[in-house]
């Protein structure tokens, strides 16, 4: 099997590396040359100089970290190639250009999956494996915060995508993990409130702050607080059901200390689901692209991947939460 890494930043790496680990064959390609070399000194990889001689590679399947207002463009043409897709999330920063996407790729054949590697998070796992037996889920809260200067160390902030609104960026479409496994868990949303600001004295022009609400057609209601102020990483969630209640908490990168715990009513007794000191910080994106590798082997498998469906709903979901913000927190409905 053949992959194809378009991108050979942080995350293209990450992905190169892991994908030489269980395919036979992987070439890279990016516009800056010094970052594909850079990575063929790092790994067997096949180091492309041009977009057209990657493709006529013929991949089976490519995957794309690249900014995001790239991401159709690519993807299109990789899809024209004849390859799978799997695509950073989020799957656009355009509705328009998202719809054009999937409309290529059901016409001619192929996957497109959305990198959601928090599917395949220890905590999230564990979770999914677990709701059962806190009964019917009443609502939810799940919360995300890092300051945005140490997200990436080795980067100035100030040239990240996720600071600038015309790449896309935003606190809000930059954890679009958050929206997207509350659906996976919840099923699809009804209504969303939302505000969101730019509280600090950062130099980015858009929001770092967000505090959203939704409301899931299964009757589920759960918010979510996002923010790129926090000094110290934070994630997790919190879910209580009519049986008992499931408490994530992650803190720190590199080493994440992870703790998951199940409160069953019945039995009055916490029970500890992951209590992991130091994570592995690439175990999440390992799993998501064996499971990317065994789709295209076999489409029928059912996995966790994020398809493109749901990456489109994630996104209409976060424009939704825009929405609401500028409309100053007013309810938007979205249709299934």
């Amino acid at each position: 099997m053949r992959l194809l890494i378009l991108g050979c930043g942080s995350i293209g790496k990450r992905h190169a590396l892991n994908a030489t680990r269980i395919v036979d064959e992987v070439a890279v390609y990016d516009l800056d040359e010094k970052q594909v070399h850079s990575l063929r000194n790092q790994a067997n990889v096949e180091p492309f100089d041009c977009l057209i001689s990657a493709l006529a590679w013929k991949p089976d399947g490519v995957v794309i970290s690249t900014p995001h207002s790239s991401h159709v463009d690519l993807a299109i043409e990789s899809l024209k190639a004849g390859a799978h897709v799997l695509i950073e999330k989020p799957i656009s920063h355009s509705i328009t250009q998202a719809q054009s996407l999937l409309s290529h790729s059901d016409c001619l054949g192929l996957s497109i999956s959305v990198v959601c590697n928090m599917r395949y998070h220890e905590a999230l796992l564990a979770i999914n494996n677990s709701l059962h037996r806190i009964g019917k889920v009443l609502y939810a809260r799940a919360q995300y915060g890092n300051y945005l200067p140490n997200m990436r160390s080795d980067s100035n902030y100030k040239k990240l995508y996720c600071s600038n609104k015309e790449s896309g960026g935003g606190v809000i479409f930059d954890t679009i993990h958050e929206l997207d496994y509350l659906m996976w868990l919840f099923g699809a949303v009804k209504h969303v409130n939302c505000i969101s600001d730019k509280l600090s004295a950062l130099d980015i022009d858009v929001e770092d702050y967000a505090e959203i609400q939704l409301e899931h057609y299964s009757g589920v209601r759960s918010s979510i607080h996002v923010d790129y102020l926090k000094p110290f990483k934070r994630r997790g969630c919190e879910i209580v059901g009519d049986e008992g209640m499931i408490l994530w908490q992650s803190e720190g990168k590199a080493p994440e200390h992870c703790l998951v715990r199940l409160f069953e009513s019945a039995t009055n007794e916490w029970i500890n689901l992951v209590d992991e000191k130091a994570l592995d910080p690439n175990a999440s994106y390992e799993r998501l692209i064996q499971a990317f590798v065994q789709k295209i082997k076999n489409p029928q498998v059912a996995s966790n991947l994020s398809c493109g469906v749901h990456g489109f709903a994630a996104l209409k979901l976060a424009h939704a939460a825009h929405q609401s913000s500028d409309d100053g927190g007013v309810q938007c409905r979205l249709e299934v």
